[in-house]
């Protein structure tokens, strides 16, 4: 167990030296840090006040330096919506991930050690969920509740499951029958132990690269569902929201759609970029490929 665990340690070490040398994944994870201390210093950067006070007087105000990305249709300053509703952003990107991950490890696991008819009714309802686009899964999820933060994270991540959870499956098919899951099994150690101490770590270069690769989507997602209408609550601020109200004066001024659009795309990219580079430092016989 020791020496396992040995190898392991000794093999993401190697892994994150491989990493520091790909610029393009630091850069992008140092992006990715200033994003989530915007979202934890929200408060300390700019009043919250700021981003759901309503001024007549400054409705679709230009950026200037009062307003440094101006104002949206009802005089809320845009920078100070921004900041905060990154909170709600990367929450439903990491929140959502964190759930999916844990129940698709949960599932996907036991499906592929233990197999039989779990393994099967499993994948067989998991068919189902996948032949139903995600977007359009978690938009009726999302429709049949009310709207809140909450329900967004559910929806988005019911949609996920299936995709993940086959992921994960995949990768532990390929350790179950490894001579020495085998001989644990003729040792007697229990089913949970070698589980938890073997098969998950064994897996989890997989799990984490998936994981990594959730996080764009879900918040992609989140932001699409938040544009339709199914997000946080008005007037709580999030990114794709904040789109969707710029919508309507698109034809007088564009930065109220430009700078939330700005967010979610770099946010996106950076984790993409991120994921690609932890994906060739994992398993550096993988890099370049799709």
């Amino acid at each position: 167990m020791a020496e396992a665990r040995g190898k392991n340690n000794s093999a993401y070490a190697e892994a994150w030296r491989r990493l520091k040398k790909n610029k393009v994944a630091m850069a992008s994870m140092a992006v990715i840090a200033l994003l989530i201390l915007m979202a934890v210093f929200a408060d300390v950067i700019v009043d919250y006040s700021a981003a759901i006070t309503q001024s007549a007087a400054d409705k679709l105000a230009k950026p200037r330096a009062r307003h440094w990305f101006g104002c949206d249709g009802m005089g809320r300053d845009l920078f100070a919506r921004i900041v905060h509703g990154s909170r709600i952003s990367l929450l439903l990107g990491f929140g959502t991930t964190a759930i999916t991950t844990v129940a698709a490890v949960i599932l996907g696991t036991a499906a592929a050690y233990y197999g039989g008819r779990f393994d099967s009714l499993l994948m067989r309802a998991f068919d189902i969920l996948i032949s139903i686009p995600s977007v359009l899964l978690a938009l009726a999820i999302a429709a049949g509740f009310s709207s809140g933060i909450v329900q967004l994270i559910c929806a988005i991540a019911v949609g996920q499951l299936a995709g993940f959870t086959r992921v994960v499956r995949s990768a532990v098919l390929n350790l179950v029958d490894q001579e020495y899951i085998e001989a644990e099994r003729a040792l007697g150690l229990r089913d949970a132990r070698i589980i938890l101490g073997h098969i998950i770590p064994n897996a989890m270069d997989t799990i984490l690269v998936q994981a990594t690769m959730q996080v764009a989507r879900n918040i992609l997602m989140g932001a699409l569902l938040s544009f339709l209408g199914l997000g946080a609550p008005i007037p709580t601020p999030e990114w794709g929201q904040i789109a969707s109200d710029g919508i309507s004066s698109l034809r007088y001024t564009g930065h109220i759609v430009i700078f939330p659009t700005i967010f979610i795309t770099i946010t996106a990219l950076a984790i993409n970029l991120f994921g690609d580079g932890l994906r060739d430092a994992l398993d550096p016989r993988l890099k370049g490929k799709a």
